[in-house]
């Protein structure tokens, strides 16, 4: 975030629009992770998930302690790979902490965007839409339900060979 701006730091944000300040919340919610951060997006758009201060938040929070876990979840590595990814890279270097896998299609995902913040946080867009999020840094109760969400369809996911590094 800019020094500038002030941080959000409302208990619920509707309306909050795509891909700005979707993406100074995604970064609010990562600067204050203590242990788990998730993220769910159909092509981890670069506009907000390619920010060298987003991905130097998670690796901060990939260094914290060995508890500390960091999942990724989108429809296609192809053009991660292809486009070059600061997540992706982060990824690489960190494998055992930064896990980014593939779900090309669930009947429970319609291409909404997800993060998620520890047991607490979560940062909402619903797919086509650009105004049509929302923030909670601070609801267990919605985090839980959209956790859980999550979870499930990492379940049904799997890790890319085009995502693994190519040591020639």
């Amino acid at each position: 975030m800019n020094e500038e701006q002030t941080e959000p730091r409302q208990d619920f944000v509707a309306g909050v629009e795509y891909p700005a300040p979707f993406d100074d919340y995604a970064q609010a919610l990562a600067e204050s992770a203590r242990r788990y951060f998730c993220i769910l997006s159909p092509r981890l758009d670069t506009r907000v998930f390619d920010r060298p201060e987003l991905v130097s938040a998670l690796a901060a929070l990939a260094r914290r302690s060995r508890q500390t876990e960091i999942r990724v979840l989108v429809r296609e590595a192809a053009p991660l790979v292809r486009q070059g990814h600061r997540l992706l890279q982060l990824a690489r270097r960190m494998p055992s902490k930064v896990r980014l896998q593939v779900l090309a299609e669930h009947p429970e995902w319609p291409g909404q965007t997800l993060v998620v913040r520890d047991h607490d946080g979560v940062l909402y867009q619903p797919p086509d839409s650009d105004s049509g999020g929302f923030y909670e840094p601070d609801s267990r109760a919605s985090t839980q339900q959209h956790l859980e969400l999550f979870q499930n369809l990492w379940r049904s996911s799997a890790p890319s060979v085009e995502l693994r590094r190519l040591d020639l």
